[in-house]
């Protein structure tokens, strides 16, 4: 630890800045001000909980006092005494049940290994074209389906919202038992279904996959070994890594394959960038946006609203509420590779 210096022109500007910030960054200063330095050496959680703050009050300091973060002040004090600032120990304590009593695990080898699990991922993924594959075939596909049980169902929720803003015919299938039987007796030879398959394995997950299987549909599993029980019905297999320091799978890799898979069938989807912004244009028609939105938006689209309900319409935009001369909602929103149209459902 450093003894505690005279007033530096850093802290004079955390000063300043903590001073037009108000009482919480007052705090914050005062905080960091007390053995300055050495304050600097401290984690910003346990500066914030010393100042009563949040991380959005200590960035607020941080901006007006010019500075990007707290590695960058500490990297300005420690030029301005000539010494070198220890960086923060960033340890905690751990008290699951089957770990040591009072165990240190290290806050950075977790963020390490989540950054680890997202590069291995996606490189390897770019690297066996997987993805790519994959995305075709989801394009190809009359209908999609997704599918996750347990944890892994909120992963295909997000997905298929993802999917959902690019092109039609997604269908989220909720886990369970009834969901399951009538998504299999709907399904067809052209469709997909992607299913997320992580430990502890989901029988339910595998059964639907493999009579998708039979049924010859395509099978997209984001899964976390080539060796998982949901592979032998797999027609595609996205292996994630999915190891953590925590006793939880990581999500990290595993989200972001799948955003990844839905913004490559996105872009290869006619119609994408049309759907999205007519989606958006009907959200927004319907009150579903508006929150932080500037005022001067929200007087104009009053304005609109009362001219057009003078006029009769109802405030949706002309595609949504069927004017004429106006396309269906998704009559262009086919995949753009060969062989795309296919006969109506059965």
């Amino acid at each position: 630890m450093t003894r505690p210096l005279a007033p530096t022109s850093t802290l004079e500007l955390l000063r300043a800045a903590a001073e037009l910030r108000g009482p919480t960054a007052q705090r914050l200063f005062a905080v960091l001000a007390e053995d300055y330095p050495a304050s600097l050496e401290r984690r910003p959680g346990q500066l914030l909980r010393a100042a009563r703050a949040t991380a959005a009050d200590l960035d607020g300091l941080l901006a007006a006092a010019g500075v990007a973060s707290t590695d960058d002040l500490r990297m300005l004090a420690a030029r301005e005494i000539g010494l070198r600032l220890a960086e923060p120990d960033l340890r905690f304590t751990s008290r699951e049940p089957q770990s040591e009593p009072r165990e240190r695990s290290a806050l950075r080898r977790m963020i390490t290994t989540e950054e680890d699990n997202l590069r291995r991922t996606l490189a390897d993924l770019q690297a066996n074209g997987a993805l790519e594959v994959a995305a075709a075939a989801l394009l190809r596909a009359r209908r999609r389906w997704v599918l996750g049980d347990l944890k892994s169902a909120g992963y295909a929720s997000l997905l298929t919202s993802d999917l959902t803003s690019s092109m039609r015919d997604v269908f989220l299938v909720q886990p369970a038992t009834g969901a399951a039987v009538n998504a299999i007796s709907d399904a067809h030879a052209d469709d997909a279904l992607v299913v997320f398959s992580f430990r502890n394995y989901s029988r339910l997950t595998v059964d639907v996959a493999r009579e998708f299987h039979v049924l010859g549909a395509s099978v997209i599993a984001l899964t976390d070994s080539y060796t998982s029980p949901v592979c032998s019905f797999a027609s595609h297999v996205l292996a994630v890594d999915t190891r953590s320091e925590s006793p939880h799978h990581s999500p990290t890799a595993v989200v972001a394959a799948a955003h990844v898979l839905a913004a490559l069938a996105a872009a290869g989807a006619k119609g994408a960038a049309r759907r999205s912004r007519r989606r958006t244009e009907v959200f927004r028609s319907l009150g579903s946006y508006g929150l932080g939105r500037p005022a001067s938006d929200a007087a104009a689209d009053t304005a609109a609203d009362t001219l057009g309900d003078a006029d009769g319409a109802t405030g949706l935009p002309a595609a949504a509420a069927g004017a004429p001369g106006t396309y269906p909602a998704d009559a262009a929103d086919s995949p753009s590779f060969p062989g795309d149209r296919h006969p109506p459902a059965r």
